[in-house]
């Protein structure tokens, strides 16, 4: 799992099936200091739990795929919790 801040969103015309309803978000990975760490990726909100400037837990790879209630879709990173804070 990994922390990022939520810093756009992206659109899409056409989705597969599985994309439906949901969100993909522009996202700047963090560390826990809140300073960036990485370069900004794409990454899918299968539950729309997140909004601009939110801070956001996310997963990778297989994992990614599997925070969808249908248990797959094809993306490489998912949305799976918000931070409240960071000790």
């Amino acid at each position: 799992m990994k922390i990022g801040r939520v810093i756009g969103n992206v659109w899409a015309d056409r989705k597969v099936p599985q994309l439906k309803g949901c969100r993909l978000h522009i996202v700047q990975p963090i560390d826990s200091e809140g300073k960036k760490s990485g370069i900004p990726l794409v990454v899918a909100d299968p539950q729309n739990l997140a909004g601009s400037g939110d801070r956001i837990v996310y997963v990778t790879s297989t994992d990614a795929s599997q925070a969808f209630d249908s248990g797959f879709a094809p993306v490489n990173a998912s949305v799976v919790e918000l931070v409240d804070f960071v000790e």
